[in-house]
C-alpha cells in the first residue's frame, strides 16, 4: 500500500509539472515513472459449510400473487396431483375458449403444450398423447411442437 502512495504521489507531482506547459509529454511521463514489482499476491478462499437456501419475500412482495403457485418451501416436491387437477382444469378451458373464439388462434400449441407437460406429470399417458397428436396435427410448425417430433 505504502508503494503504490508513494507511485501515486510521483505521478500527481509529474502530472502537475507537465500541466504548466502546453503539450502533455506522455512518453516522458512513462520513461520517468519508477515501477515497483509486485512480490506477493495472496488469495483467500473461504468455505461454507451447512449453508441453507431459502426463499424469503418481505413486504409489498410477499402479497404477490405469483408467490402463491411457487413450491419451493415444500421441500422442492412439486405441486401435488390435486393442484396439477386445478392448472388442468384451467387449461382446458382456456383451450377451450381459445378454440371457441378463433380455431387458429396463436396461443392454443402453447396451451396445448402445458396440458400435455401436467398430463405427463399426473403419468396420464394415454390423454398426453392424445393431445400431443393434436398439437403436432394443428401446429406442426410451432415452437413447442418440436418437443414432440
Amino acid at each position: 500500500m505504502k508503494k503504490t502512495k508513494i507511485l501515486f504521489a510521483m505521478l500527481s507531482i509529474g502530472l502537475s509539472s507537465l500541466m504548466g506547459q502546453d503539450e502533455l509529454d506522455l512518453d516522458a511521463m512513462w520513461d520517468n515513472t519508477v515501477w515497483n514489482e509486485i512480490e506477493e499476491v495472496t488469495t483467500k478462499e473461504y468455505e461454507v459449510e451447512k449453508v441453507t437456501t431459502v426463499a424469503g419475500v418481505r413486504g409489498a412482495e410477499a402479497e404477490d400473487e405469483a408467490l402463491h403457485h411457487l413450491y419451493y418451501r415444500q421441500s422442492m416436491k412439486g405441486p401435488s396431483p390435486i393442484e396439477l387437477n386445478k392448472a388442468l382444469g384451467k387449461l382446458k378451458n382456456t383451450l377451450a375458449a381459445l378454440k371457441e373464439k378463433n380455431a387458429q388462434h396463436e396461443k392454443i400449441p402453447e396451451v396445448t403444450h402445458y396440458i400435455i407437460q401436467i398430463y405427463k406429470k399426473l403419468n396420464d399417458n394415454g390423454n398426453a398423447e392424445a393431445m400431443t397428436k393434436e398439437l403436432l396435427a394443428s401446429a406442426p410448425d410451432s415452437k413447442y411442437s418440436k418437443f414432440y417430433k
